[in-house]
């Protein structure tokens, strides 16, 4: 029985991609892959039968893989990871048993490196929130982002859609202050970009320009991620590693 592989496939770098990740998509005759995804992996996808699943609705995806299945295994190529914000849970519940998810490094994950930070820091951010204004409440409302964003909270946003001016005025409504903030745009790609600042100076800093594509039409779509919170102003205390080696990893014998 032929999988269907859900890959965990980050930002688009295929340098991020695990060995199991590639070893599947290596292994696979047919793919789906939205753009960019389509150009940053052309190598690996190349002699594929290769398609965008934008491309077709929810009926026209299934058939397109169900035509396949009896070639071999179809990739499925998963923007960022399957944990967060993903749209292809049915289709995983649709193929059952023969659906494999293979986790991959999340969009989260490759923005905390390249900030060089952790989103949560001892007696700074005792929690990471990783949510989306396009998110909806159990009340079927959608997410207001100044519920989330608090003090010692890193708020992680995908899919924006608020202009960057209402979101910073829904940041300053949760945060209750200038904290400083991110906004990272095409992750690991080659026209990657990172804007820092506050929420004093962060609209400045674009002079006009919207990194969130809001009312574009282009068919390409517009990634970006926004990290805000104290953590990216601060830094770890070095007594911090030695309260854990006293009094977890010492008394442990911990190796």
């Amino acid at each position: 029985m032929s999988e269907v592989r859900f890959i965990g496939a980050g930002p688009g770098d295929p340098g991020l991609l695990t060995l199991s990740g590639l070893e599947a998509l290596e292994t696979s005759p047919s793919a789906l892959a939205p753009s960019p995804f389509s150009s940053s992996f052309a190598h690996w996808l190349a002699g594929k039968d290769v398609e965008s699943p934008f491309t077709m609705p929810h009926e026209g995806v299934v058939r397109w893989i169900e035509e396949r299945l009896p070639r071999g295994p179809v990739a499925f190529l998963v923007p960022g990871d399957f944990a967060n914000f993903t749209p292809f849970l049915s289709f995983v519940a649709h193929f059952g048993d023969r659906a494999r998810v293979i986790p991959g490094v999340g969009s989260q994950a490759v923005a905390a490196a390249l900030l060089k930070k952790s989103f949560d820091l001892p007696g700074v951010a005792h929690a990471t929130i990783l949510t989306s204004p396009r998110a909806f409440t159990a009340g079927g409302e959608r997410v207001r982002v100044r519920d989330y964003a608090r003090p010692c909270h890193t708020l992680v946003l995908y899919m924006n859609d608020l202009p960057l001016q209402e979101l910073v005025a829904e940041l300053r409504a949760g945060f209750g202050r200038p904290v400083p903030v991110a906004i990272l745009e095409n992750l690991s790609c080659p026209d990657e970009r990172v804007t820092r600042g506050t929420l004093d100076t962060i609209e400045a800093r674009f002079a006009g320009r919207d990194p969130f594509g809001i009312g574009s039409d282009s068919p390409e779509p517009t990634l970006a991620l926004v990290v805000a919170g104290e953590v990216l102003a601060a830094t770890e205390d070095p007594g911090w590693w030695n309260r854990r080696y006293e009094r977890l990893w010492k008394p442990r014998g911990l190796r």
